[in-house]
């Protein structure tokens, strides 16, 4: 019922694959644990991502913003808003459901009432995203609300019914923000987006190849201190760790869909040499390359 997929473009952009790409509306699971990881890293996309925290806590960050997700939360992401989450250090594992649509599937796919009325004006007002507590009343209606949205059946009528509830979420949520201040507190700070954005674009463009700070500096037109300053302020990370976290999330991914040798992806993903990728991926997964490869293989066995 819930698949967990994560797929990152040459862009930074996460790109989604639907099970209809006429359809575009996807629901899975991320986990976060020692095996498959603890951290769900930095990055947007165009579609609209909701999402409620089943089990554990995390780390959650929006932008700039940092808080943290307790079991029950929900969030909702707007488009092209920078978010990643971490699993907290006293956690042993989380598990948060996914959701993510286009607004075509509401509005059509052009430029109309429903467009300009629920969508554009969000997008004018600088709306990041916002945070749901499970204690509060809102928090367990958009919860419940996103939980049932999941169990929908896959029968006749699925895509019918998925729009009815997927409309009724999104009358809930703007009628809240409408009774809200008018200027959200989740204002986009542009410039430091902008460059935050065009930083990591060229660090995933460049992965696989030498990358220095002053490389970053020069491609994107920042000086040496604003380049840590941003990277403080939107990941928490240094330049190099972020560059070393986004080369090992891609290695994972050819690990588990490719038969490449470990040597070849350690080499593909810009790592230093072999025996470099195998230690920083044994301090990230608690085990070898080659046992994670046969360790994931095995539990997708017993799942297929």
């Amino acid at each position: 019922m819930l698949a967990k997929k994560l797929y990152l473009d040459s862009n930074l952009k996460e790109l989604m694959e639907f099970p209809d790409n006429a359809f575009p509306f996807g629901i899975w699971q991320d986990e976060f644990n020692e095996t498959v990881g603890q951290i769900l890293n930095y990055h947007w996309h165009e579609t609209i991502e909701m999402n409620v925290l089943l089990k554990g806590e995390l780390d959650y960050r929006l932008n700039d913003q940092r808080f943290v997700l307790t079991e029950g939360d929900s969030m909702v992401v707007y488009s092209n808003s920078l978010h990643g989450a971490a699993l907290r250090k006293k956690e042993d594992s989380a598990e948060m459901l996914t959701i993510v649509f286009s607004a075509d599937l509401l509005t059509g796919g052009g430029a109309g009432t429903i467009y300009q009325k629920y969508f554009q004006t969000l997008r004018d007002e600088g709306f990041l995203g916002k945070r749901f507590e499970s204690g509060s009343d809102m928090g367990q209606e958009m919860s419940g609300l996103l939980l049932k949205l999941a169990s929908i059946e896959e029968s006749v009528g699925y895509e019918l019914r998925v729009l009815s509830q997927l409309s009724l979420i999104w009358e809930k949520l703007f009628s809240h923000l409408s009774g809200q201040q008018k200027t959200p507190a989740t204002k986009r700070p542009e410039k430091y987006e902008r460059e935050i954005k065009a930083v990591m674009n060229y660090v995933q463009k460049n992965y696989m190849e030498r990358i220095t700070i002053q490389m970053l500096c020069e491609q994107t037109g920042i000086s040496r201190s604003e380049c840590f300053r941003i990277f403080a302020r939107f990941t928490q990370k240094k330049p190099m760790e972020y560059i070393n976290d986004y080369r090992m999330s891609m290695a994972v991914g050819l690990m588990l869909n490719t038969k490449w040798t470990v040597d070849r992806i350690a080499q593909e993903c810009g790592f230093q040499n072999a025996s470099y990728f195998g230690k920083m991926f044994k301090e990230r997964f608690n085990q070898t390359p080659k046992n994670y490869r046969i360790n994931q293989r095995k539990e997708e066995q017993s799942i297929g």
